[in-house]
């Protein structure tokens, strides 16, 4: 009668794995380091301007602000242009050059203020922006032609905070800075959020403006 041996328990149990391919190697180590990286956020109303990433811009109701004003002045404007394209025509004698002239003088003057009261505030607000350095308040505006204008800590006496009906509408402020000197003798920064301008305003006269700075800043990439 033939047994089968009992096996032994010295012997070493043969383990067969399957094979690793580098590439699924790969992807597990590029997965690891993209948990590893953390994420970093922008705040809203930041800007980046010749690499520095610190300026803000303005508000969007501050936008939304210059194009109410500029939607008003349009209709005025237009009812205007549209009673100046009716008269000529109860005016004898209304020769066609006349009217021509009038349509064409009209026609042109509405494109003109629809470009300076919806389109313009626009690029204006694009191009408008701030920020807060050791250096003092920095302060770029202008679309056709730019404007920089910095205005040194050791310059600043005292800030006040304006606030008109219609900017009350849509929680903005105006801040004024006066500073020191006959040129410039006050800066205004408008159109900035209500709470902005009065955290700003209070970190200026504190000295500690380094809070705004820190709170605002933006890290690159």
């Amino acid at each position: 009668m033939n047994t089968e041996p009992a096996p032994n328990s010295s012997d070493e149990a043969i383990v067969e794995t399957a094979p690793v391919s580098v590439d699924s190697m790969a992807e597990e180590a590029a997965a690891n380091e993209q948990q590893d990286v953390p994420e970093v956020t922008r705040p809203s109303g930041s800007v980046t301007v010749d690499g520095d990433v610190s300026y803000q811009s303005l508000p969007m109701e501050a936008l939304r602000l210059e194009r109410f004003v500029g939607g008003i002045f349009i209709a005025i404007v237009g009812v205007v242009c549209l009673i100046g394209m009716i008269i000529p025509l109860f005016v004898s004698p209304a020769t066609p050059e006349v009217l021509a002239g009038v349509v064409f003088g009209c026609l042109v003057l509405f494109a003109a203020v629809v470009y300076g009261g919806w389109i313009y505030p626009k690029a204006a607000h694009r191009c408008a922006s701030w920020k807060i350095s050791e250096h003092g308040l920095e302060i770029r505006r202008g679309v056709w032609w730019r404007h920089r204008i910095v205005v040194p800590h050791s310059r600043m006496q005292h800030s006040d905070i304006e606030q008109g009906p219609l900017q009350r509408m849509y929680s903005l402020a105006t801040l004024v800075i006066h500073t020191a000197g006959t040129k410039n003798s006050s800066v205004q920064l408008e159109n900035l959020n209500a709470e902005t301008a009065d955290q700003l305003r209070d970190a200026l006269t504190s000295g500690h403006w380094e809070v705004i700075v820190s709170t605002e800043q933006v890290v690159t990439e």
